[in-house]
C-alpha cells in the first residue's frame, strides 16, 4: 500500500448527482446541482448547501424544495446548473429549455422528465463554522412508472448518474454485485 496523503482524497467518493429546485422571489425556477446529500435515520434528507447559494436563500424564504435524480438525458443541464450561479444568471433554468410544474405538496417546482423527485419541507438549517446543512422533511416522492418494480424503486432503471470527485466525472450506475446485509452472513 502506498500512502498518498489526505489531499489525495480531495473529498473523494461517489455520490448521486442531484438537482435541487426552488422558486425565486419572482416565481421563476432556480435549480442547482448537488452531490453532497444523505438521509438521516429518521428518513429526512440532509443537503450541504453553502449559505451564499441562491438555492439556500430560496429555501430559507419558501421553506421548501425538491430533489431530483439526474439521468444521462439531463446531464448537460445539471452540469450547467452547477457551473452558473443563480445570483448572476437568474434565468439559468429557462436557458436550458427544461420545464417545471408546481408540486402539489410543497412550494417548489418539479422538473419535468425527472424519473424520481423528492418533495421536501425545510425542517431546519444546521450551521457550523465550516458548512451549512439543510434538513428537509420528505413530504412525498414521485417516481416515473418506468423506474418501478411494483411500488419499489429499481435504482438501475433510473439511469442515475454518480459524481466521481476523484476524476471530476459523471459515472453511470453499474451492475449489482451483491446483496447488502447478506454477503457477510457467511461469517456468522
Amino acid at each position: 500500500m502506498k500512502y498518498v496523503g489526505r489531499q489525495a482524497l480531495a473529498y473523494g467518493y461517489l455520490m448521486p448527482l442531484l438537482m435541487v429546485a426552488t422558486y425565486n422571489d419572482d416565481g421563476t425556477v432556480n435549480v442547482m446541482d448537488l452531490h453532497e446529500a444523505t438521509q438521516t435515520v429518521e428518513g429526512d434528507l440532509v443537503l450541504c448547501i453553502g449559505e451564499g447559494k441562491k438555492t439556500h436563500a430560496n429555501i430559507e424564504k419558501r421553506r421548501a424544495f425538491t430533489v431530483s435524480l439526474v439521468n444521462p438525458a439531463q446531464m448537460a443541464e445539471a452540469d450547467y446548473f452547477g457551473t452558473v450561479s443563480g445570483h448572476r444568471v437568474p434565468d439559468k433554468f429557462a436557458r436550458t429549455g427544461l420545464k417545471a410544474v408546481k408540486s402539489k405538496h410543497v412550494d417548489a417546482p418539479i422538473i419535468e422528465g425527472s424519473v424520481l423527485t423528492i418533495e421536501c419541507e425545510l425542517k431546519q438549517f444546521v450551521r457550523s463554522a465550516y458548512f451549512s446543512a439543510v434538513l428537509g422533511g420528505i413530504v412525498d416522492v414521485a417516481a416515473d412508472e418506468s423506474v418501478l418494480n411494483g411500488n419499489c424503486l429499481d435504482a438501475k432503471k433510473t439511469g442515475m448518474l454518480l459524481y466521481d470527485s476523484f476524476s471530476n466525472s459523471y459515472l453511470a450506475l453499474g451492475e449489482r454485485v451483491g446483496k447488502a446485509w447478506g454477503e457477510g452472513r457467511k461469517f456468522m
